[in-house]
């Protein structure tokens, strides 16, 4: 008798030994993109223009009182040289020429002077007298601007002034003695008290100006002849009026000249020598930079 051995199935997948599972590939890392070299080149720009906007608003409200003094200092010692000499002017003059001395005792304008014209540029100067009327202590209306917020702001307390208090205005014909009588602004002009005053006149606000506001001040001192003659004005004379024709042309020159010497620096501190290229050009676009300030201040309103 046949005996039939039967051999058991081996399942071999079962009996092979399990294979530890492969890791997980691990992700890559993103690569940088570099953000395209015209994108850099707008951005810096933008910033470059930024910078040179919040150099402006420094401009105006700090260094401009700067140059406002020196040229004020200049001038006094100027203007008293003439009076101790007689040959202070007592009519028409030229442009940006000292022609009084204002004192406003109550709101501390001491030794201020008045130079003749009164467009935007002759007022980074100081107040000025406006040609077409005549000069402080002479028979008529005398006017004189100032600015409010800029250049010194020799009239930013000028509303502060109460009726009766007294200013003086030395001139080449002696000291004029005046006594504030009354207030006006755009709209409604300062009344008229007596036929020989002085009008003060500013902007009417040192945040956003949009009109002017002024005071009249009565004649005290006998009254002084005037040589006559008075000249018409141009329209950047009156108030609230900015100098386009004569700052315009000399701002994008300015601004030619700054843009011109920011490139060349740029290139020579790449292909020359960086502190050799600082050396030459930065002198250059500072004066520049000055230069489009003082024509940009220009294109604002005068009484500013």
């Amino acid at each position: 008798m046949t005996v039939t051995t039967e051999r058991p199935e081996i399942d071999e997948d079962a009996a092979a030994p399990t294979a530890a599972p492969e890791p997980a590939p691990t992700p890559a890392a993103r690569p940088k993109i570099a953000p395209p070299e015209a994108l850099r080149h707008v951005a810096v720009a933008l910033g470059l223009i930024a910078l040179l906007l919040l150099g402006f608003l420094v401009y105006l409200y700090g260094f401009s009182k700067l140059s406002e003094s020196r040229v004020q200092n200049t001038m006094y010692k100027t203007f008293k040289r003439q009076l101790d000499q007689a040959v202070a002017p007592v009519g028409p003059t030229g442009l940006g020429k000292p022609v009084a001395v204002l004192d406003i005792p109550a709101i501390n304008v001491r030794h201020v002077i008045v130079v003749e014209g009164t467009d935007s540029r002759q007022l980074t100067k100081g107040p000025g007298h406006r040609r077409d009327t005549v000069l402080p202590g002479q028979a008529g209306v005398s006017v004189i601007y100032g600015r409010r917020a800029t250049f010194g702001a020799p009239f930013a307390h000028l509303m502060r002034l109460n009726i009766g208090d007294t200013l003086t205005v030395t001139t080449g014909q002696g000291v004029a003695t005046y006594v504030v009588s009354s207030f006006g602004d755009g709209d409604h002009p300062a009344p008229a008290n007596s036929d020989n005053r002085l009008v003060l006149t500013t902007a009417d606000s040192s945040a956003v100006a949009h009109s002017t506001v002024s005071v009249s001040a009565d004649l005290h001192t006998p009254v002084q002849p005037s040589p006559g003659g008075l000249p018409a004005i141009a329209n950047a004379e009156k108030g609230m009026k900015a100098n386009v024709d004569g700052s315009l042309v000399p701002l994008m020159l300015w601004a030619q000249v700054l843009l011109l010497a920011s490139v060349l620096g740029t290139v020579g501190a790449h292909r020359w020598n960086r502190w050799a290229a600082y050396l030459c050009f930065v002198p250059v676009a500072i004066a520049a930079t000055w230069s489009v300030y003082e024509n940009a201040a220009a294109l604002l309103p005068n009484l500013y």
